[in-house]
């Protein structure tokens, strides 16, 4: 086994210092850097030494001065070094690098910063995500051959022309960090793929698009597949589960019904005017709101059974929600 010394950071985009009270755990902290320390500066530059202008909106600018708020990660690793007896011949500079290796590691990082992202998305709104991960590496091969690896992961994970700013508040920060430890890891992976389809949304810079994402994140959590009558279903249970009073109840029932409508207009007709960013941003939290409630309920049911699977999860979401939406109906808060 060969030790490697490795070094992951990346700018946090559109956010603010709040962050830096947040614990992400597996040793990354969150940092206000200046830009001139940051090792990848030369990443993010042109040859002139200019800042790569998707980094612009994310600058925390003081005294002059250029800062950024970035994840960092030091740590030593262990991995099993170069397999010598595959040599047939001479071995290369490339048979020393042990990159695949190294990418398993990076790959997993990668995941759990992504989950990270995710999870604070879920949290509250904001424009927050990353546009590059760096990794550097460095390492000794049989005491004597020195290696080192820059490796970026680059996945623009936000929204290019958003400009709202993912900020904290004092007590947001400490139920944000409850809310990590939370529903990290076995909670989150069960609802992923309707958390992927909301964030797929959450970074189109297309209205229609991010919309039409929204309302199958919705439906993929909510309903069977393939169903019949899915408006009616939909704007039944998302008014169910959101609606405290009977007038919040109908109002989201219609609610629901128009925005199926609007994205009707636009996918059919090529009429999108009513899908405003007004409208947007309600889709997107009401969606927010379903999937943190899924998310609950999924920890829930992981911590009476750590073999549960989504889609029994969900059809005891769907079961409950058959169960209220009757009682609605039978009140007349509902349309039968």
């Amino acid at each position: 086994m060969i030790d490697v010394n490795v070094s992951v950071s990346g700018i946090i985009m559109c956010c603010d210092e709040s962050l830096c009270g947040l614990a992400l755990g597996r040793g990354y902290t969150i940092e206000k850097c200046k830009f001139d320390t940051l090792f990848f500066k030369d990443k993010i530059t042109n040859g002139r030494g200019q800042l790569d202008t998707d980094y612009f909106g994310s600058r925390i600018i003081e005294d002059g001065n250029v800062f950024f708020i970035c994840i960092n990660k030091n740590e030593v690793i262990q991995i099993e070094g170069s397999n010598f007896s595959t040599f047939k011949h001479v071995a290369t500079g490339n048979d020393f690098m042990c990159e695949d290796k190294l990418g398993q590691y990076m790959e997993k990082e990668k995941k759990f910063l992504y989950e990270q992202i995710n999870l604070l998305r879920l949290f509250k709104s904001g424009n927050i995500g990353f546009r590059d991960v760096f990794f550097h590496c460095s390492f000794h091969e049989m005491g004597i051959i020195s290696n080192t690896i820059d490796h970026c992961i680059h996945n623009q994970t936000r929204n290019t022309i958003e400009s709202g700013r993912f900020t904290l508040s004092e007590a947001e920060i400490v139920s944000c960090n409850q809310w990590l430890n939370d529903y990290c890891n076995a909670p989150y992976a069960l609802l992923k793929d309707c958390i992927d389809e909301f964030s797929w949304g959450l970074e189109q810079i297309d209205i229609p698009t991010g919309f039409e994402q929204y309302t199958t994140a919705l439906e993929m959590t909510l309903l069977p597949q393939n169903q019949p009558g899915k408006k009616q279903m939909l704007a039944n249970r998302i008014s169910a589960m959101l609606g405290n009073t009977s007038a919040e109840i109908q109002q989201l029932h219609q609610k629901v019904l128009n925005f199926y409508r609007f994205r009707s207009e636009s996918l059919h007709e090529g009429d999108g005017s009513n899908i405003t960013d007004s409208e947007l941003h309600n889709l997107e939290n009401i969606t927010r709101e379903i999937l943190k409630k899924c998310l609950i309920r999924c920890k829930i049911e992981h911590n009476l059974n750590s073999n549960i699977t989504w889609n029994e999860i969900k059809d005891m979401i769907m079961n409950d929600l058959i169960a209220q939406v009757t009682s609605l109906k039978n009140a007349g808060v509902l349309p039968t």
